[in-house]
């Protein structure tokens, strides 16, 4: 299955996720940054829900900078595939100039996209993971320890395409798994997109800015008809 775009895919995933038993006042959406969040935005629209972020930034192989041998987070939690890392003849000291400029950009985007403002507060949440597609699960290894570090109750990861052994892999450590197409072998996920163009800092922030404004607005309607009744 071929997508259009991140929204058209956004927009499946979010009827997909309609169809399943949430408990809505206790869910987030969290979206992994940049290009997760055209489709945070189209599922915590549709499901009315919050949507935050979790940022991450993947450490690439040298001379393979698509290919993730590993990820590091805002919280300075770092994940390593070692299967990886060995199969490519590398290890983790000889990556570490390449895990410090990830970590120098992961501080750069994370003070553009939250413009100050603090992460939700996550313990004791039902959380939906959403990215625009898992290859390798590098990313998404690194968020899972970060929220299972901040106590989440549950975790469901939302995506589009994904490989069908990280599928496997990801089964084991969370509690649901939506993903659209299961492809193998998956070598990209911008090949499963008609258009998959980067998603730049501003059309991110604006996003996250509808939502917490919808969200907002929201409350007051339903505060300002609790008081008319």
């Amino acid at each position: 299955m071929v997508f259009v775009n991140r929204k058209q895919a956004g927009m499946l995933l979010a009827e997909k996720l309609s169809a399943i038993a949430l408990d809505r006042k206790n869910t987030v959406v969290i979206a992994v940054p940049r290009g997760g969040v055209p489709l945070g935005y189209e599922i915590a629209k549709s499901l009315s829900i919050p949507l935050d972020i979790i940022l991450v930034k993947k450490i690439g192989a040298p001379h393979y900078p698509e290919l993730a041998v590993g990820s590091v987070s805002e919280d300075n939690e770092i994940f390593y595939n070692h299967e990886l890392l060995d199969e490519l003849g590398l290890s983790a000291k000889s990556v570490e100039s390449i895990k410090i400029l990830a970590v120098k950009k992961l501080q750069e985007i994370g003070a553009e996209l939250r413009e100050g403002n603090p992460p939700l507060p996550l313990t004791g949440k039902d959380i939906i993971l959403v990215d625009d597609g898992i290859a390798t699960g590098a990313t998404i290894e690194v968020v899972l320890q970060v929220l299972k570090k901040r106590k989440v109750r549950s975790i469901t990861i939302a995506t589009p395409v994904a490989s069908a052994e990280t599928v496997e892999k990801l089964y084991k450590q969370v509690d649901r798994v939506v993903v659209l197409s299961t492809p193998h072998p998956l070598y990209s996920v911008g090949e499963w997109y008609l258009d998959f163009t980067q998603v730049e800092t501003d059309e991110a922030i604006e996003l996250l800015k509808e939502i917490s404004l919808k969200k907002t607005i929201d409350r007051n309607l339903y505060s300002n008809n609790e008081e008319l009744r």
